[in-house]
């Protein structure tokens, strides 16, 4: 006998003993299979892919044969039957000599154990018997289609266990939205990629052995969010439905500011984004119970208050800290003084680069705010005429190579411009007015090739003289935080009598002219701030 056979003759019959007493302690030569006949023999798959089948997929199953004496079985072989858990059995040709036997074409639906059967007829002796497992394919997809796109989407297609399925043919099936179908073959790690432009919502199927595998949804290019706050009744409230949509599972950290005035905060949406809080409002003296609620619900340890006593009082402070929450408070004398402090915390990206707007012109400032916040640049503010010493001194302290102006020479006036070109690039991006300027910044700014989603709008009410009683709309400002967070950016509208919504205004032209790169919209507010009416005309047209 050759050393090689004489090997296999022992391995063979190392794993014929530990089959046998595995299976029927204490006999070591036939034993009975389920139907009552004896077996002759046991078997091996040639390799673990011979045991394990995808559901619907056609394939030959190759084993090996050995009879009781650990020899290669050499008899007659008639048949193979494979049983499912139901008890159906399936007749299978099988062929081959000498040991060596292949099961032709065997193709099995459903996922779950099988098991093989050979006999010497076809309802012969049973000589051997294994197992099969069948496992479902599936697919790893992370991404949609959009209708009247062309988009390349990547899939990998995995068995039940995780294991990549390598080159393997399929179809990816566009018929039901308006597309045609696609051939694939995975790659070496399972993966392959497809491009199809539908035409209409539906679903995209990724077949495989005649399974649906995978299902790709296809959306529309446009989806208009459900409204965020349209029951509030005020700053407070809108704040902390704001919070409650975009930081549903807690935050660490909240950011606290009055509700009549902005200034103090006209610079903490950067801040917001990097400490991930949400901004909340409160009344100036006492604490509102609802925005206590929701620092709670939030499970907040840490608080910055934004302003000094004025703004937040210190009775404000001491009913936070008995309530076991640790307090950093961010205040300057004035405005541009805490946005100067707010800078130090916030930093500055590798541009090196600020925004500067007029202290006084709010809607500027929180016109910038969302991108600011993105891109980790701080907002710094100044007087029309002077930069304020806080202003030049965190512009050093910053390393500042770049400014940008906010607003025209009526906002920032030509001798800040020239002192602050004496030491940093300047650009300057202004309207005539607020819509005009919020629209110069989103044309500077709004990605086509990555487009920022979704898009907020608000009012753009956020002066105290735009509003004839009560307190301007904070809903820009709390956007802003909460954009940043999700990576859209804020419009502000104009008042929502539709008069100044035309198809001369600022937000109109913007939109109309990139309505191919808004994919999703979420009107902030109540009706009052955002009628329902002019909801519904941006719906119509930014649809597309």
């Amino acid at each position: 006998m050759g050393k090689k056979k004489q090997t296999q003759k022992v391995l063979a019959a190392l794993m014929m003993v530990i089959l046998l007493i595995g299976m029927i302690p204490g006999v070591a030569s036939a034993y009975t299979s389920d139907d009552g006949s004896t077996w002759l023999g046991w078997l091996n798959f040639a390799t673990s892919a011979d045991s394990t089948l995808i559901a619907g997929e056609a394939r030959n199953i190759h084993v090996q044969l050995w009879d009781n004496k650990s020899d290669p079985f050499t008899g007659s072989v008639g048949s193979a039957t494979i049983t499912d858990s139901e008890g159906i059995q399936t007749l299978f040709p099988i062929s081959g000599t000498a040991g060596d036997y292949t099961i032709s074409n065997v193709t099995l639906e459903t996922a779950g154990d099988y098991q093989l059967v050979i006999r010497q007829g076809a309802l012969g002796t049973a000589l051997a018997a294994g197992t099969i497992t069948v496992l479902n394919a599936k697919t790893i997809i992370t991404d949609s289609l959009v209708t009247n796109a062309t988009k390349t989407i990547r899939v990998k297609v995995t068995d039940s266990a995780g294991n990549p399925l390598v080159r393997k043919s399929g179809t990816v099936d566009g018929t039901t939205v308006g597309a045609t179908n696609v051939s694939y073959t995975t790659l070496s790690d399972g993966t392959f990629t497809f491009t199809m432009t539908p035409t209409s919502l539906g679903t995209v199927n990724i077949i495989y052995a005649g399974h649906v595998v995978g299902s790709i949804p296809v959306i529309s290019a446009y989806t208009q969010n459900a409204r965020i706050g349209g029951t509030t009744k005020d700053n407070v409230s809108l704040s902390v439905d704001i919070a409650k949509s975009g930081w549903i599972q807690g935050a660490r950290n909240v950011i606290l500011t009055r509700d009549d005035q902005f200034s103090d905060a006209l610079a903490a949406a950067p801040l917001s984004k990097k400490l991930d809080a949400p901004i909340l409002m409160s009344g100036s003296s006492t604490l509102d119970e609802r925005t206590l609620a929701e620092i709670r619900r939030l499970s907040a340890q840490n608080v910055y208050i934004v302003g000094g006593t004025a703004a937040i009082s210190q009775v404000i402070q001491d009913s936070l800290t008995s309530n076991g929450l640790t307090i950093t408070r961010i205040a300057g004398q004035q405005g541009y003084d805490t946005a100067a402090l707010i800078s130090s915390n916030v930093g500055i990206d590798p541009t090196h680069t600020v925004y500067l707007a007029n202290g006084n012109a709010i809607p500027d400032a929180i016109a910038i705010s969302a991108f600011a916040a993105e891109q980790g640049n701080p907002i710094l503010l100044t007087d029309r005429d002077s930069l304020p010493p806080s202003t030049i001194q965190a512009l050093a302290d910053l390393k500042v190579s770049n400014v940008v102006l906010l607003g025209g020479t009526g906002v920032i006036g030509t001798s800040v411009e020239n002192e602050l070109r004496a030491k940093y690039s300047v650009q300057r991006w202004g309207g005539y007015d607020r819509y005009d300027t919020q629209s110069i910044i989103f044309q500077n700014l709004f990605n086509t090739q990555i487009p920022q989603s979704p898009l907020y709008f608000t009012s753009g009410l956020v002066r105290q003289d735009d509003v004839s009683s009560g307190k301007p709309y904070a809903d820009a400002l709390l956007t802003a935080a909460l954009a940043a967070k999700t990576g859209g950016f804020v419009a502000m509208l104009p008042p929502s009598d539709l008069s100044s919504f035309s198809l001369s205004s600022p937000p109109y032209k913007f939109l109309f002219m990139n309505k191919d790169y808004i994919s999703r919209s979420t009107v902030v507010g109540n009706f009052n701030a955002v009628s329902g009416l002019l909801e519904e005309n941006l719906q119509h047209l930014l649809t597309h």
